[in-house]
């Protein structure tokens, strides 16, 4: 990519310096104190090569300059930029916690590829030894926003409610998860999406729940949703 020139420019500047991952480490390990505000630097660094790569979509101005000490063997990234607004983190993935209808699952996930954006639906993604939840913290790391299906997979009623007929319900590893989500994302960037006549959480408070119609209307509350969240979509781009 440094020998492409309509491109190189986009390349963040560490990657000129640092070719290996021990020189990578000693370059950003005293530079941000925690993980996250390392994987945070790293998108946001990569984030208008990847768009332009992606979306034919080129901000130059939006380019951090590398700034090179020719005394030392770093480089800096100048904070200045001509555009008014920062470079933010890169969102392009979106959380997908589904249950066992594979129709819905494929989609909502189709819609999301649609707008440019790219699904993470668990069961598709690399175990590598993981645990089901070490799964799920692995790559919920990865989204900023999570769409939540709640079709009527499971029945259910109380023990001694005998005389009543069992209702619809999730699967309980959606119910878990859409709470897990909640905390890690914040409600505001998590989003059920309910199928047909279907019990819901009731002791949780402004959370989003959005009728999955068969006529399609969701899209549209959820392009909302993801607007909100601050993703940019096909269609805008």
């Amino acid at each position: 990519m440094l020998s492409m020139p309509e491109i190189e420019d986009l390349v963040p500047s560490f990657v000129r310096l640092n070719r290996d991952l021990a020189s990578f480490w000693h370059f950003i390990q005293p530079k941000f104190k925690s993980y996250k505000e390392r994987r945070t630097f790293i998108s946001e660094q990569f984030t208008p090569l990847l768009d332009f790569l992606e979306f034919g979509q080129k901000k130059l101005n939006d380019v951090p300059k590398p700034v090179t000490n020719p005394l030392a063997n770093t480089v800096e990234v100048s904070t200045t930029r001509v555009a008014s607004e920062p470079i933010t983190r890169n969102k392009r993935k979106v959380f997908i916690v589904h249950g066992r209808d594979n129709e819905a699952k494929q989609e909502v996930a189709r819609f999301i590829s649609g707008l440019g954006l790219e699904p993470i639906i668990l069961h598709e993604q690399a175990s590598s030894g993981m645990t089901i939840i070490e799964k799920i913290e692995r790559y919920a790391n990865d989204a900023d926003f999570a769409l939540v299906l709640y079709t009527p997979c499971d029945h259910g009623r109380g023990a001694l409610d005998t005389k009543v007929s069992p209702r619809n319900r999730a699967r309980q590893n959606v119910v878990f998860e859409h709470g897990y989500l909640m905390a890690k994302l914040g409600r505001e960037n998590v989003c059920a999406l309910v199928k047909g006549d279907i019990e819901t959480p009731n002791d949780i408070s402004g959370v989003v729940y959005v009728t999955l119609d068969t006529f399609g209307g969701w899209k549209n509350d959820v392009t909302k949703e993801l607007k909100a969240c601050g993703y940019l979509i096909k269609s805008e781009l």
